[in-house]
């Protein structure tokens, strides 16, 4: 689409908020000049002359055919620049056997001073009694496994310093959650983050990172906001690529994911891997999180393999993560996994490209912002107030490992009708369906916002979310917002 006028742009975004037909949505990343876009006509960002992270927007302030794309830059907030919150725990699933392969993911973590977390799930596995004894005594190294009373009443014999704690769950079957916690494990591990197929599981809906589950239905966050079980993710997810391309998959900290199905060459791969672990740093900066790298130990860390393990393994250790084993993470994520969490995450370049059916066929991604707390998860992308996608979990009562949780319909989600700015308070005007916990997100340095509120959370230095309760019909959302002097906001590069 060419750039439009400013004047016809401001009777396009009038008109928008009317509700007549809006101009078709573009993506962009760079600009000729200074100026202001807006994806709804309600809330509009202040772009720099030169190139920013991608955003998608409908209407633009801006001299004629000045906006424009080429391959983004990584954002400033996703560069690690002080201290982070973040944990890292290395892990290897052991379902098939390669004493080599175990043997290289041990050597690439070791090297770092990262114990590795091997959870083992096939007994021939513990043939090998002596080096995880060993690597246990030195490096404190861990085991875990999956629901088999007897395995683990083998495996107490040969660890003496064993402890079930962490409930090794996979995908493609079941989670037995219930017995996990019958048995005294609190923590389970294998949520495949936005998996709608990949062995047969359908993970879309639940939360990223670490959170609560509810033990009756294990995607959703606990109702009540206790933490009697921690749920992991399989591995830690490019959460913009993941989710826009439908290929979870591909874009992950899991190397054969990089190398095999998303096409990257060994030095990209190892890039990429690298900015991953950045992004998920910085984002630490406002909260805590944990951060998991999963390799199977039949795949191993040698050759092309190694060269990514060994460049997650190093970023981890020089963004200051605190390195721990999925024990030990699990301790510390019950403090802090119910709260509402939001994470930014940028779109980082490589691979394969995909088109995204979302974004109408297009390659280059906004940034997304994933929150959820006890309530609700929405997903956000770049420009937008409202959220892409909500899924509210009190319509999740029941967890099925090949049902994706329900997404709120588009017939119940909210309209924005309006925005500006009243005596410190940003005011927007939203229309309702029916009742909701709901969101909107704001791309804008929390911390030149000035926000204020139970329900702000911020996502690193990328923006925030609010969070609020809608009634039926028009409301009036008043959020406190010091730095805000009209409805154009910096927009965060």
């Amino acid at each position: 689409m060419r750039s439009i006028p400013a004047t016809i742009a401001l009777c396009f975004a009038a008109c928008a908020l009317l509700g007549a037909a809006s101009p078709a949505a573009r993506v962009v990343d760079e600009s000729a000049v200074a100026c202001a876009v807006s994806f709804d006509g309600a809330i509009w960002y202040e772009v720099p002359a030169g190139r920013f992270a991608p955003l998608e927007v409908r209407y633009e302030r801006c001299a004629a055919r000045a906006l424009g794309r080429t391959l983004p830059l990584r954002p400033s907030w996703a560069v690690p620049r002080g201290r982070t919150q973040a944990r890292f725990v290395a892990l290897s699933l052991q379902q098939a056997y390669s004493l080599s392969g175990m043997k290289s993911i041990a050597a690439d973590a070791h090297r770092y001073g990262i114990p590795v977390t091997w959870m083992i799930g096939y007994e021939g596995y513990l043939r090998d009694a002596a080096l995880y004894n060993a690597w246990h005594a030195a490096y404190g190294d861990d085991v875990q496994t999956f629901e088999d009373e007897a395995f683990m009443a083998a495996m107490h014999l040969l660890f003496p310093w064993y402890r079930a704690s962490v409930s090794v769950a996979g995908a493609g079957a079941e989670r037995r959650v219930v017995d996990a916690y019958a048995h005294g494990r609190h923590a389970f591990w294998g949520i495949a983050w936005n998996s709608h197929g990949v062995d047969g599981t359908y993970d879309e809906g639940a939360p990223w990172g670490t959170y609560c589950a509810d033990l009756d239905s294990y995607k959703r966050p606990a109702p009540d906001g206790s933490c009697g079980m921690v749920a992991f993710e399989w591995t830690a997810r490019d959460l913009t690529r993941a989710y826009l391309s439908g290929h979870e998959e591909w874009f992950s900290t899991e190397p054969d994911d990089l190398l095999d199905r998303a096409g990257f060459s060994v030095a990209a791969a190892a890039r990429y891997a690298r900015e991953i672990v950045d992004a998920y740093a910085a984002a630490a900066e406002t909260q805590p999180l944990v951060v998991v790298s999963q390799q199977e130990s039949a795949l191993g860390g040698a050759g092309k393999f190694g060269t990514v393990l060994n460049a997650i393994y190093g970023q981890a250790v020089r963004d200051g993560m605190k390195i721990e084993t999925l024990a030990r993470a699990a301790r510390d994520a019950a403090r802090f996994s119910a709260r509402p969490r939001a994470v930014a995450f940028p779109f980082l370049p490589g691979g394969r490209e995909v088109p995204s059916p979302q974004l109408g066929g297009d390659t280059l991604y906004p940034a997304t912002i994933d929150y959820h707390d006890t309530r609700a998860g929405m997903t956000f992308l770049a420009g937008h107030t409202l959220p892409t996608r909500v899924y509210r979990y009190a319509d999740a009562k029941r967890s099925r490992f090949d049902r994706a949780l329900p997404q709120l319909p588009a017939s119940a989600m909210p309209r924005l009708r309006g925005a500006s700015v009243e005596r410190g308070e940003l005011v927007l005007r939203i229309d309702a369906p029916q009742a909701l916990h709901f969101g909107v997100a704001l791309w804008s340095d929390p911390s030149r916002l000035r926000l204020r509120g139970a329900g702000v959370t911020p996502a690193g230095r990328a923006g925030a979310v609010v969070t609020f309760d809608l009634r039926p019909g028009e409301n009036r959302v008043a959020i406190p917002c010091a730095g805000c002097t009209s409805t154009t906001l910096a927009y965060s590069t």
